[in-house]
């Protein structure tokens, strides 16, 4: 290793920034729980907030005082500036941000996993050592063209097999492998699997960066639709051309092969009979995964080629360059003017206007026709009053109290600072509304207001007393899920008015 590599790659290195942070055990178990553990290679904003939140909460119940801001803080940070321990973007099918791991946050996971998981991840000398001769030998083998060579190697494994088998004929005994040795070769093979699941995301930044250089030029005007198109067709040739993109595509036809999968799918079943592996259960739950996952593994870094792909078709859209070429004419101009003002600023103030009500519409926003809607005449009557409905409107009307607003904000206050998560039939319990439905209506606006949870979505059944005419009757109501919630970033330590 070289010196000023090394001083370099500690310098910039997303992934030694992360082991140098301060909350560094503690950000690498939870990334490591959400995406690893769980085998998930993407989650949601609102996954990643409700289980940062409770793993918060796990954290202050044993005893630690770290990872106390805000959850949205904390994702915000991860993903953006130097930090870049998680990727964040918007997916077609989804409706809000996405996180993925980065190939940083991937390497240190890596790391410090191989430290930790000793007893998995123990490799003898006896099977290191097999392995080595073996994988050499393949080499040699395998990179001959010679006849005779391969002619030799075949006849060897054919003598090799005939004897194996007339020796399970004479003696009637199977050789096995020992404890000691089936238990190495399957830590072999996990180890494997998870350094196989981390490389997926260098090949598939590899296709991002080509994407985003198309797109840059693009953008840009760098060159004719031609020499973009010959310098993407190049790149992305190049990329397949070499080990990385070979590597890949030979996965890909074993993996999406219907028969391979079956084949591994029955031999993934098997290992649950032997015995030895019984105590392997992280292991065994992590092989039993990963048809699953490398086959998403698989497909998601082909989404980003088809990414790639559109990127080339707009390049080809006559229409659409002709609409960009305009616009980075017009930018191009305003950045000239711009120059020219900042060499010699202008005694007078300067403005440019734009036009941002543009009458833009679609041919699909244009609605159906559908007939006028048709009103009946309806025969008016003379009402007469009714002196007994009128008095009890009044009644009513004067019944309507004046809800006080920070008397119910105090009560939820109060009530987080002595837990963290207060449902709303909870609160109602312990402080029974004076006002009815209004006061449960108040109480929903502030969660509203002030960024708890509501969600429409579910609906929860409140019972309170009715107010005003039927006594001793409760009224039951459907309200939407309302979970308030502790803010850690700014709380109260003090409340200013007293429930009356």
């Amino acid at each position: 290793m070289q010196l000023d590599r090394i001083v370099a790659y500690f310098e910039s290195s997303p992934a030694i920034r992360l082991f140098r942070s301060t909350h560094a055990p503690f950000v690498l178990c939870f990334l490591n729980e959400q995406f690893k553990q769980a085998g998930s290679i993407t989650r949601t904003q609102s996954e990643l907030v409700v289980a940062l939140t409770a793993f918060q909460q796990s954290l202050r119940e044993a005893g630690h005082e770290a990872l106390i801001d805000r959850p949205e803080s904390y994702l915000t940070n991860w993903a953006t500036g130097e930090t870049r321990w998680l990727n964040r973007f918007v997916a077609a099918d989804q409706s809000e941000a996405c996180y993925e791991l980065t190939t940083h946050s991937e390497a240190a996971i890596k790391f410090v996993s191989d430290a930790m998981d000793r007893d998995l991840r123990f490799v003898g000398t006896e099977s290191r050592l097999k392995r080595i001769i073996e994988t050499l030998n393949d080499l040699v083998i395998g990179s001959s063209a010679d006849p005779d060579t391969r002619l030799k190697h075949l006849h060897a494994e054919k003598q090799r097999i005939e004897d194996e088998i007339a020796a399970i004929h004479r003696d009637g005994v199977v050789p096995v492998y020992s404890p000691t040795a089936i238990r190495e070769r399957f830590a072999v093979a996990v180890s494997d699997l998870t350094e196989l699941q981390s490389d997926f995301r260098a090949v598939e930044e590899a296709f991002k960066a080509i994407t985003r250089d198309v797109q840059r030029k693009q953008s840009e005007s760098l060159g004719t639709r031609g020499d973009i198109l010959g310098y993407a067709l190049d790149a992305e040739d190049s990329l397949k051309q070499e080990d990385q993109g070979v590597s890949f595509d030979e996965f890909v036809r074993l993996i999406l092969s219907p028969q391979r999968r079956d084949e591994l799918q029955r031999t993934i079943e098997q290992l649950d009979d032997i015995h030895e592996l019984a105590s392997q259960l992280e292991g065994l739950r992590r092989v039993h995964g990963m048809i699953p996952s490398l086959v998403a593994e698989a497909q998601k870094v082909l989404r980003t080629t088809q990414r790639l792909s559109v990127t080339l078709r707009r390049l080809l859209d006559t229409r659409a360059s002709a609409g960009r070429l305009r616009l980075a004419n017009l930018l191009a101009e305003v950045r000239s003017l711009a120059v020219k003002l900042s060499e010699h600023p202008p005694t007078e103030s300067v403005a440019l206007e734009l036009e941002e009500n543009l009458a833009i519409a679609a041919v699909l926003e244009r609605p159906f026709w559908s007939p006028p809607q048709r009103f009946e005449s309806q025969q008016l009557h003379g009402d007469r009053a009714n002196k007994q409905e009128r008095l009890q409107a009044f009644q009513q009307l004067a019944a309507l109290r004046r809800l006080d607003w920070r008397t119910m904000r105090n009560r939820v206050t109060r009530l987080l600072h002595e837990e963290d998560v207060v449902a709303l039939p909870d609160l109602l319990r312990k402080h029974p509304p004076q006002s009815g439905a209004v006061e449960v209506l108040g109480y929903i606006q502030i969660a509203h207001d002030e960024g708890h949870e509501v969600d429409a979505t579910i609906t929860e059944v409140v019972t309170i007393p009715r107010d005003g005419t039927v006594a001793g009757c409760d009224l039951a109501l459907d309200v939407p899920r309302v979970r308030f919630r502790k803010r850690f970033d700014k709380i109260s330590d003090s409340i200013t008015d007293r429930d009356p």
